[in-house]
């Protein structure tokens, strides 16, 4: 990511207006004596990037300012932000932003905090998806990266850079010490972004399988035993009338609607229905006697017939021998009545007459509704409750919804409440997610970030003195540039501040040259250092002018040139343009040969970043 530094201004309480300007591409040296304020633009970089707590200084610089003030670049947009100075230890709300790069004469409110911040997370290209992935006591787990974690790349201050142990800023606060590790593999482009949105997205369908997993579990071993909890509800709503369990059966699903429709249902009502069923029974059964009795007779009706019929054979062996017999006038005529009494009679004493299947048929029905009511009037209650029954059957009620509703929260009786995909389904969606083997990239990562500080550590000479020929490692879990003695597995422990502060030379430039080759979005090709000469506090060189061979002058401007070689290596071999900016007070004559340096105005001689006027005012 192409960022940097246009300029830094404050704006006095007075209306006064003061500006460092910077060069782009460039390592911009800032000299000057000690206590003239170089050290706390670091704390007003940080505080105009949205901090939620500050380090500026009160005395001589914060009772000045009003407004402090920068004009940045991101890529190929400019833009310039400013924040009213804090009042004591709390931190301004108050902002203005220009996305055009304007700087106004005196700034006035115009933005909004979150509105800044999100367009800030848009040029780093962070997104819901850029999250942490596993959290801490000071940040949570997926919850979204703050821009300002890739500033730990970009500063190398007072306090880290002669420290032997730490490499990185503000690892004294947690939410910084526990974020490194956590955006390292981003930075650098171990990780990417499509794959750490295919590992989410598998993180959330595994997260979603065991779920319904479980629930499936929970389900299978608590059904057996909620089964026979439906009885036990079931026989209990029947004593109360809430439900009949001859009539309807007994399943899940129907001793809940009898619950849930209990509420709404009164026992009035109830007894009203049981007087209906009695009456409807008693109208029943008196119809049932009356077919019975009208049957009985019928039978008897026809066994009466039968005997006449036995009483009429001696007439039909008769009509049979008419033919043979001699026959009067009139003998033809009786025959033929005889014969047509007969046939009425064989009619009459049939086994089964049409009248015999009604009456069973009217028999039958009646019969079935008969025992329908006898079942329903089963579960009505005869007589109304007392108080007392009243009040258990609705604790009844209430114990029993709940009793339902605690095993539907494990298997929910809507379908709409089921899970989306089943177990297979889910368990197919994860295998067809194909997630990059970050391992083998971080190893390759880390022998490359070994390889290019190894060729740094050679540009230095003998910069570091018995180390120069010994081999960079990079110790991954301690974000930290180590010497390991050639042919060797042991690591040295290294001597002298001078040689601390080349170690974290190396190593950020070391870092810059991997993210710039991965083309990272998120780490600002920017590199801002406290006085890399600490070690040494050379006020000005040798009065004779002679640059004597491993001084101490020597040193720093072997140190010097390492950093203005680097911008011209990016430059060339990467296309990439690189700023920095130093806080130094060695004299100017250090960086002459430097084509890759801009000095500014120094700081000396009065000269300081809160000019005498305004502390006059």
């Amino acid at each position: 990511m192409n960022f940097g530094f246009d300029s830094i201004t404050l704006w006095s309480r007075g209306g006064e207006c003061r500006s460092l300007t910077f060069a782009r591409n460039k390592v911009n040296v800032l000299s000057g004596e000690s206590h003239t304020g170089k050290s706390a633009l670091l704390d007003i970089i940080d505080y105009c990037f949205l901090a939620s707590s500050h380090k500026l200084p009160d005395s001589v610089i914060n009772e000045n300012v009003e407004w402090y003030g920068l004009k940045f670049y991101i890529n190929d947009k400019t833009y310039s932000i400013a924040r009213k100075s804090p009042n004591g230890n709390k931190v301004s709300d108050e902002y203005y932003f220009s996305s055009l790069g304007v700087e106004p004469d005196i700034p006035i409110a115009n933005a909004r905090e979150d509105d800044i911040k999100k367009i800030l997370e848009a040029e780093f290209k962070i997104d819901e998806t850029v999250t942490i992935p596993y959290g801490g006591s000071a940040l949570r787990a997926n919850s979204k990266v703050s821009f300002r974690y890739f500033f730990l790349f970009n500063t190398i201050s007072e306090d880290i850079i002669t420290n032997s142990k730490v490499f990185f800023d503000k690892q004294s606060e947690d939410r910084y010490r526990e974020a490194l590790p956590r955006i390292f593999d981003m930075a650098l482009g171990i990780d990417d972004l499509a794959n750490m949105a295919a590992r989410e997205r598998k993180e959330l369908l595994e997260r979603e399988l065991a779920q319904v997993e479980r629930k499936n579990s929970q389900l299978r071993s608590g059904r057996d035993d909620f089964d026979s909890e439906i009885r036990e509800i079931a026989a209990k709503a029947t004593e109360y009338g809430i439900f009949n369990s001859s009539a309807e059966g007994v399943s899940r699903e129907v001793v809940r609607h009898a619950i849930n429709n209990a509420a709404s249902t009164e026992t009035g009502d109830a007894l009203d229905r049981h007087a209906t069923v009695i009456a409807e029974l008693f109208s029943i059964e008196r119809r049932l006697r009356k077919l019975k009795q009208f049957t009985s007779e019928y039978r008897a009706y026809k066994d009466a017939l039968k005997g006449a019929k036995d009483s009429l054979l001696p007439i039909e062996q008769l009509i049979k021998q008419a033919p043979t017999l001699v026959k009067s006038e009139i003998f033809d005529q009786l025959i033929s009545s005889l014969k047509a009494d007969l046939l009425e009679v064989k009619k009459s004493t049939a086994k089964r007459q049409p009248v015999d299947g009604q009456i069973a048929t009217i028999v039958r029905t009646l019969e079935l509704k008969r025992d329908t009511l006898e079942k329903e009037l089963a579960g009505l209650p005869r007589e109304p409750l007392s108080f007392a029954t009243e009040r258990e059957k609705w604790l009844f009620v209430g114990e029993a919804k709940g009793r339902f509703n605690a095993y539907e929260a494990v298997a929910p009786v809507n379908p709409q409440l089921a899970p989306k995909f089943s177990t297979d389904e889910l368990q197919r969606q994860i295998d067809a997610i194909h997630i990059r083997n970050v391992d083998e990239t971080r190893t390759a990562v880390i022998s490359m970030i070994n390889e290019i500080a190894q060729g740094y550590l050679a540009d230095t000479g003998n910069a570091l003195a018995n180390y120069s020929t010994y081999l960079t490692d990079f110790a991954y879990g301690e974000k930290r540039l180590r010497l390991r003695k050639p042919r060797s597995s042991l690591i040295e422990n290294v001597g002298s501040s001078s040689n601390h502060m080349f170690l974290h030379l190396l190593q950020f430039l070391a870092l810059h040259e991997v993210a710039i080759s991965h083309k990272s979005p998120f780490v600002p090709s920017l590199l801002v250092i406290d006085q890399p000469s600490r070690p040494y506090y050379p006020d000005e060189k040798p009065k004779d002018d002679v640059i004597l061979n491993n001084s101490d002058s020597e040193k720093v401007s072997i140190a010097f040139r390492l950093l203005n070689d680097f911008v011209a290596h990016m430059n060339k071999d990467y296309q990439a343009e690189f700023q920095m900016i130093v806080f130094e007070h060695v004299p100017r004559t250090t960086f002459i040969g430097l084509d890759h340096v801009h000095l500014l105005a120094e700081f000396r001689n009065g000269e300081a970043l809160i000019p005498q006027s305004w502390q006059a005012s």
